[in-house]
Order: structure tokens, then C-alpha cells, then sequence
């Protein structure tokens, strides 16, 4: 009997470490206790306010990478997306003269076109999605510079400077804004029709085909969320900024799986929360700002990221071999 009570805790236990979003939130812990005992001065609002704001950026991209692979494909695309996105943005302000809404819907817009063009050309031409959202990842940086001539476009046209500089309870705007966008998805995710069939494709392509469930339609909007999604990113940069640059956004592709990786969106598809994305993004911002506050070598800023993403592949694989036991 005991024994068996044992048992039973361990396995409560090992499921709670398991669980995302507890998961997360222990390492978290952990790197601020022992980032405060080395620079106690660490936990306060100067320093805590940095890292809750510098998620916005990386945030969202990766709400928008987290669609596409719960829908069971991928999207290397959305750094540069939202780079040409916000470069829309710019050139739209500085150049043609347009006013806020107009631009915000050009960027908005722009990051659509291209995740519909990726959509398209997997759901529809049957191309690889790393292929494809690989060559669109050139495509919008080689338009981002080109359209850009290599220089930062101005958005002061727009008059939003006393927005971007205010700070509410010592946060930008900008991080309000992203904690809409959170419930916004998480509503997506578990509250809609929508959001079932996304599960259900990615967690299983053909039963969901065989339940009346239209993959092709599914997969497609994913791609065009994740392009809004990915401009908003490059609309966040562009008015932290005051400019839309060329160079925004590079290599947050990358940056965007790491952090679904961490927020227990299931690299195979079909599982995930937004929740979980939230804290992912966290923990990886986190991380990076604990390191480059202790003068950790850049390079072993690089080898402790990639242990954390293959930790976070192991969580994932552990996840569902104890849903496949529950099952049997």
C-alpha cells in the first residue's frame, strides 16, 4: 500500500515538473535566485521592468511561430516578416505621408501578404514549409534593405513620441499592449472552433481530415496570423525606435522556436498554450538578460541557450510518453 502511495507521488510529481507552464516557472526562479545572490541589487523594479519589456519584441514572433507549429509545419520567416513589415511602416510615414491608422494597417498588411504566401505554397503547392518560409525569409530581407536604401525610415511624422516615452507603473505601452495580444490568442487557442481544428490537425492530420476538418484552410490561416503576428513584432521595434531599420529582426526566427520550445508548444504539433508562450518568452529573455548582466561569455551565452532548448525536447517527448501511458 505504501509502495503504491509512493508510486503515486512520484508520478504526481514527475507529471507537475512536467506540466509547461510549472516547468517554466521553476528555472525561472531558480536563474533570479541566483542572479540576486551574485548582483543582489537585481530584483528591483529597474531591473525587472527591463526584462518584462524587452519580451514584448521576441514575444511577438513567437506567438505567431506557435500557431504554425501547433498546425504541425514551420515558419522561418517571421524575423524578417516583421522587419519589412516595420519597414512598410516607415516608408509609409516618411515618405508617403500617411497618417497612423494607415500605417499601422500597411504593416499589418504586409505581414499577412507574406504568411498567406507561405500558406499558399505549402498547403496548396505542397512545398516544404522549411523550404519555402526559408526562401520568403531572404526574399523580405533582400525588400526590407532594397525598399529601405539601407537606412532607417522615420515614423516622427506620426506624432507618437509622448506615447512611446510614457511608462505606466514604469512599463512601456507596448507591454500592455502585448498582454492583450496573450488573452487575445489564448482565446484563440482554447475558446474557438478555430482553435480546436488547429490542435487537431497538428496533432493528427488525418483524423482530422476524416472528421470533416479542413487541414489546407487551417494551415493557411495559421501562416497569416503568424505574419500579423510577426509584423506586430516589427511595429513594436519600429515605434520603441522612432525608425523602422533593416536590420530589426534578424535571426528572431531562431529566437521565436527556442522560446516555443521552452513554453511547451509541441515541436510535432497539436499542443500548446498561451500561457505557456508567455512564459517561454520570459524564461528566454530572462536568461539572456541574467547573462549579460553577470559579463557571461558570449559564446557560452550561445552553448547554455542550446542546452536549454534541448532540455525543453526532452520535456516535450517525456510529456507524451505519459499521455501515451494514460491512454493504454
Amino acid at each position: 500500500m505504501r509502495l503504491k502511495e509512493r508510486s503515486d507521488r512520484s508520478g504526481l510529481g514527475l507529471k507537475l515538473l512536467l506540466t509547461p507552464e510549472i516547468g517554466i516557472l521553476i528555472p525561472i526562479l531558480i536563474l533570479c535566485v541566483v542572479t540576486t545572490i551574485l548582483k543582489p541589487n537585481f530584483l528591483t523594479w529597474r531591473y525587472i521592468s527591463s526584462i518584462l519589456v524587452g519580451s514584448v519584441f521576441i514575444g511577438a514572433a513567437t506567438m505567431g511561430e506557435s500557431l504554425v507549429i501547433m498546425s504541425g509545419e514551420i515558419d522561418l520567416s517571421v524575423g524578417m516578416n516583421g522587419c519589412l513589415a516595420g519597414v512598410m511602416c516607415g516608408l509609409a510615414a516618411s515618405s508617403w505621408g500617411l497618417g497612423l491608422v494607415p500605417c499601422v494597417l500597411i504593416c499589418l498588411l504586409s505581414g499577412a501578404v507574406v504568411g498567406a504566401i507561405n500558406g499558399l505554397c505549402v498547403c496548396y503547392l505542397g512545398l516544404s514549409s522549411w523550404i519555402t518560409t526559408l526562401a520568403t525569409q531572404f526574399i523580405c530581407q533582400g525588400l526590407a534593405v532594397t525598399i529601405s536604401d539601407g537606412e532607417p525610415q522615420s515614423i516622427a511624422s506620426l506624432g507618437l513620441s509622448e506615447f512611446t516615452r510614457a511608462k505606466p507603473l514604469g512599463l512601456s505601452w507596448l507591454f500592455f499592449i502585448f498582454v492583450v495580444m496573450i488573452i487575445l490568442l489564448d482565446v484563440l487557442i482554447r475558446r474557438t472552433r478555430y482553435g480546436y481544428s488547429l490542435r487537431s490537425v497538428g496533432g493528427n492530420q488525418e483524423a482530422s481530415v476524416m472528421a470533416g476538418i479542413n487541414a489546407r484552410h487551417v494551415k493557411l490561416a495559421a501562416f497569416i496570423l503568424a505574419g500579423v503576428f510577426a509584423a506586430a513584432g516589427g511595429l513594436f521595434d519600429t515605434l520603441n525606435a522612432g525608425a523602422a531599420n533593416a536590420a530589426f529582426g534578424n535571426g528572431r526566427e531562431f529566437r521565436a522556436i527556442i522560446c516555443c520550445a521552452i513554453g511547451g508548444i509541441s515541436m510535432s504539433g497539436g499542443a500548446g498554450s498561451a500561457f505557456g508562450i508567455a512564459l517561454g518568452v520570459l524564461l528566454f529573455h530572462t536568461l539572456w538578460y541574467c547573462l549579460r548582466i553577470l559579463d557571461v561569455n558570449t559564446n557560452l551565452q550561445l552553448v547554455l541557450i542550446g542546452v536549454i532548448l534541448v532540455l525543453s525536447v526532452i520535456m516535450d517527448i517525456q510529456r507524451k510518453r505519459l499521455e501515451a501511458k494514460k491512454l493504454v
